[in-house]
């Protein structure tokens, strides 16, 4: 067995650190001594994780909540959970809202607009009425969430210069993370360098990005498991992160073919090649089907811009199908 705690790979588990965030970190705590902060960063560079680490003792999501309404319904269920919201209105919800809490309020701007606007300006300004609320928003952009609101005066009690902003991950801090969860969740010979590359190569180029990483990281213990191997190998990883595209195979041509061809051959066993092992198997495959061989710099340069493979900083890879999966599609296609 590779996986040691499955939970610990989940996206609603909490780790204990936060590799690559300390400087961001340290400027939340501090903004915190003021009693607020907004949290902004692209998909999966870490937002939720960091604003977990603030100890909040509410958590609202209030995309899937979106109303002002909704939001303060939620958060007094956590704070006053005997209490019944049924038919107060939301002026009279705010004022059963007590200061004594640090209010999480996640994806912020998946809120209504006007409610948005509305609700940001009586939660930064509660304390006129009596009590001073604490509280870190996540947003994806604080400058998209200032246009949003298009009110100054409510951006500026909000958050305004409270911003925590988080850039993405570059691959050696995916690594970094990726290792740090490994060593959490999985066994520890179960996984090696190359195997956590191929993932940060995964997330580098995924929409998820760090977020789709522990994804794949997860599934590609489980298939390894399921395979009955030791340690979780490349071609595990693609598996996990096996989309359904090869049909496009068939729009390729004969050499750019035959270049992927070999570079799925170089990777039937390991992670990446190197343009040295990838040109002599071009020359095998090309001896085989009867093709001049060429040099094949070109072609891997296409296949790469149209994602067909991807040039790592370790060599020449796939990431989106087992390479065992791609090479015997090609081979059917060029028979």
């Amino acid at each position: 067995m590779i996986l040691k705690d499955k939970r610990k790979l989940d996206i609603s588990y909490v780790p204990e650190k936060t590799p690559c965030r300390d400087e961001e970190r340290r400027r939340l705590q501090m903004l915190l001594d003021d009693g607020h902060a907004l949290i902004s960063g692209p998909v999966g560079t870490g937002k939720t994780l960091l604003a977990r680490h603030a100890d909040g003792d509410v958590y609202v999501n209030c995309y899937t909540h979106k109303s002002e309404h909704k939001v303060l319904e939620a958060i007094l269920r956590q704070i006053r959970p005997k209490f019944s919201t049924a038919g107060l209105t939301s002026q009279r919800l705010w004022q059963e809202i007590e200061g004594d809490h640090l209010f999480i309020l996640d994806e912020i701007d998946g809120m209504i607009p006007d409610d948005l606007v509305h609700f940001a300006y009586t939660l930064s300004r509660h304390e006129e009425i009596g009590t001073s609320l604490r509280y870190v928003a996540v947003t994806r952009s604080a400058l998209m969430l200032k246009q949003l609101m298009n009110d100054p005066a409510t951006w500026s009690t909000f958050a305004e210069k409270a911003v925590v902003e988080l850039r993405p991950y570059s691959k050696e801090e995916m690594m970094d993370i990726l290792a740090y969860r490994a060593g959490e969740a999985l066994m520890r010979d179960g996984y090696d360098d190359d195997g956590l590359s191929l993932i940060a190569d995964i997330a580098t180029v995924s929409a998820g990005h760090m977020r789709a990483g522990i994804d794949v990281l997860r599934t590609a213990a489980m298939v390894a498991d399921q395979r009955g191997h030791d340690m979780i190998t490349p071609e595990d990883v693609r598996e996990a992160n096996r989309e359904g595209w090869l049909e496009g195979l068939g729009e390729l041509e004969r050499r750019p073919a035959l270049a992927l061809l070999a570079v799925a051959r170089c990777c039937l066993e390991q992670a990446y090649a190197s343009l040295e092992d990838v040109e002599a198997v071009y020359a095998s495959v090309c001896e085989e089907h009867d093709v001049e061989s060429q040099p094949v710099e070109s072609e891997l340069s296409m296949l790469s811009d149209r994602g067909w493979m991807y040039e790592s900083d370790r060599g020449y890879t796939v990431l989106d199908s087992p390479a065992e999966l791609l090479a015997t599609e090609i081979e059917k296609r060029l028979n």
